[in-house]
């Protein structure tokens, strides 16, 4: 599991895309909850409850224990020939998780995942 942790810095306005196919994910602006995915969008959560969203979250709702990473990394277990990145957008207030499906293994340093997936 490839994991990168993103702590952005007052932002008003901004828009969230998949970090390989720079496709849009529909977000409102402001928001970092994720209505309906694209790309190789796999899930989104939120630290202190699981959101809904069109993501795999009814399955990692299973691992769901004690925290949203213990969950995330039970889910990516059992794709364990997967690619899988996953973000963590650390605020203030919360932690959100996403994860993509890397199917080409493409490398991209954790400035280029953050410039990619947050504009």
């Amino acid at each position: 599991m490839n994991k990168v942790v993103i702590k952005p810095k007052n932002m008003s306005k901004f828009s969230l895309y998949c970090p390989f196919t720079n496709e849009k994910l529909d977000n409102e602006n402001n928001s970092f909850e994720i209505y309906e995915g694209a790309g190789k969008y796999l899930f989104s959560m939120c630290e202190d409850c699981l959101f809904c969203d069109v993501g795999n979250n009814d399955e990692i709702e299973k691992y769901w224990d004690d925290s949203a990473l213990e969950a995330i990394e039970k889910f990516v277990k059992n794709y364990d020939g997967k690619n899988i990145l996953i973000i963590e957008v650390l605020t203030e207030v919360d932690s959100y998780f996403y994860g993509f499906l890397n199917e080409d293994s493409v490398e991209l340093s954790d400035e280029e995942i953050e410039r990619r997936f947050i504009k």
